[in-house]
């Protein structure tokens, strides 16, 4: 599995990466490097919230650390995404036995950033069966040493013991395809190819007209470019999920967001890999790029200071 490619071969000749694959200690030692304060703006975060978006279906809209999503059927609850830590989701699974004490069947485990799969031993220990794309479960696998360790300051903040964390991988994988039935309800999972992570899982609720992205949407978010193969292919799949006969689309952070809001988010992309490829056709360097790279138009999108994450130095695979 190739997991660290070049955006594009006009960036590979820089011997820059837009998008570092493995290397989350390059990772954090740019979060050290900020940009200036007129970089973190964006909007504050909401208070945690659950929304009912469909007679069987609920959001959990958790802003200061991921999303989470259940479908309440007669045999039983598919979850997708199980949060940071154990404790976050024990606090999901008591929102869920507020609707219903149906059995957990099964837990789809979107991508490979820990926040959406470190609280996957609470809902094995339920029963669920745990799914994921094989290249999510490869990288859980691969970067679970490093997905804990930064995720450090988030557990102080909420005093959350690192020690409950295990490693609880995917029972099944799929490769392009794979369709759930329960309870009289068809979910259909889905990878059209690496977007902003290798192994991104797309979940379709045909009955309920609603689409749950997971990493490459977050409504008004700016990206995180940690493990990202090919923006290209993420602008492709975001515009390709446009185009699908739906009404909603959930991410993996921020609140359900339209068709409109999906193609804005893949315009944010391309302009923003306008801007790197026609500094870099200006001989700009990499700390050149980070300091001049403004997109002022979205300004106002979460984690705005993630503009200059997005521009690593290569690292090796």
């Amino acid at each position: 599995m190739a997991i660290i490619r070049r955006w594009a071969a006009a960036l590979a000749a820089t011997g820059m990466l837009l998008a570092a694959g493995a290397a989350h200690s390059q990772y954090a030692t740019e979060l050290g490097k900020l940009a200036p304060e007129s970089l973190k703006g964006g909007e504050k975060p909401q208070a945690a919230q659950l929304q009912q978006v469909a007679p069987d279906l609920y959001f959990f809209w958790n802003d200061v650390s991921s999303n989470a999503l259940f479908l309440v059927t007669d045999e039983g609850v598919l979850v997708v995404d199980a949060q940071q830590h154990p404790a976050d989701a024990r606090r999901l699974l008591g929102l869920i036995r507020t609707v219903t004490d149906k059995p957990i069947r099964w837990l789809v485990v979107t991508h490979a950033h820990g926040d959406h799969f470190l609280g996957n031993p609470v809902f094995k220990a339920e029963g669920a069966t745990i799914i994921s794309h094989r290249d999510t479960r490869a990288m859980m696998q691969k970067y679970y040493a490093d997905e804990v360790q930064r995720r450090q300051d988030y557990f102080k903040r909420h005093n959350l013991d690192p020690n409950e964390l295990k490693m609880v991988l995917p029972d099944v994988t799929f490769d392009t395809r794979f369709t759930i039935y329960l309870g009289g309800r068809t979910i259909e999972l889905m990878n059209w190819g690496a977007a902003q992570n290798p192994g991104d899982t797309l979940i379709h609720f045909p009955h309920a007209r609603l689409l749950f992205l997971g990493g490459p949407f977050s409504r008004r978010n700016w990206p995180n470019f940690t493990f990202t193969p090919s923006v290209e292919n993420w602008i492709s799949i975001l515009r390709k999920a446009a185009a699908l006969d739906v009404d909603a689309y959930i991410g993996g952070h921020g609140d359900v967001g339209t068709r409109a809001d999906v193609l804005v988010y893949a315009q944010m992309l391309q302009d923003f890999l306008n801007e790197v490829k026609a500094g870099i056709a200006a001989g700009k360097s990499r700390d050149e790029l980070a300091d001049s790279i403004r997109m002022p138009q979205y300004s106002q999108f979460r984690n705005y200071h993630r503009l200059r994450l997005g521009l690593r130095p290569a690292q090796p695979a």
